[in-house]
């Protein structure tokens, strides 16, 4: 139907436009100029809306598509959307641990927004099981995901990953900030 369409069209186009130079060349009159170069506009246009609405969606195929995706939907307060390109993003196996994690962690992050605590810890589950073993700095939002866990009644699991995390003090003195949050899970 697409091709049978624009065949048509192209067709007009084309006998518009030599109407249009034919009666520029041999018999010029402002009122027939003015009706045969709108009639080549707007098979242009035509044209220009169908290859527009038509095209086919380039398909993510890497790590930076669907983080970038999922970021602008957030942006555009899409929730869901942003929730299921990363889910999407996931399943290729082309990612490394890294990439995982950062959408793993991007879905926490869009639960822990939307106060779902549950998927949240899930993700973070997810995401620092693929980390366990690597290096990485510390942030001032684990903190965040612990209280998450405590939200999600699971404070014994906070608990595992404070003591986790403060392992890791011995290549990033900065986890030593999470000692005050132990000690407050402790109590």
């Amino acid at each position: 139907m697409k091709k049978f369409l624009l065949y048509m069209l192209y067709f007009s186009l084309i006998y518009d436009v030599i109407r249009l130079v034919y009666r520029t060349i041999t018999k010029y009159s402002l009122e027939n100029f003015g009706y045969d170069f709108f009639s080549v506009i707007r098979d242009l246009i035509a044209i220009w809306i169908i290859f527009k609405v038509t095209r086919p969606k380039k398909k993510r195929t890497k790590f930076k598509h669907f983080h970038n995706a999922a970021i602008i939907a957030e942006m555009e307060k899409e929730y869901e959307k942003a929730l299921d390109i990363r889910n999407e993003g996931l399943k290729l196996s082309s990612l490394n641990n890294v990439e995982h994690v950062s959408l793993y962690a991007g879905n926490g992050g869009t639960y822990l927004y939307l106060k779902d605590y549950n998927n949240a810890t899930l993700c973070f589950d997810k995401a620092f099981e693929l980390i366990q073993k690597e290096k990485f700095p510390y942030d001032e939002q684990y903190i965040e995901v612990i209280d998450s866990y405590v939200k999600a009644n699971r404070k014994e699991d906070a608990l595992k990953l404070v003591e986790s995390l403060l392992q890791r003090q011995s290549y990033h003195k900065k986890f030593k900030k999470l000692e005050p949050v132990r000690e407050k899970l402790l109590t």
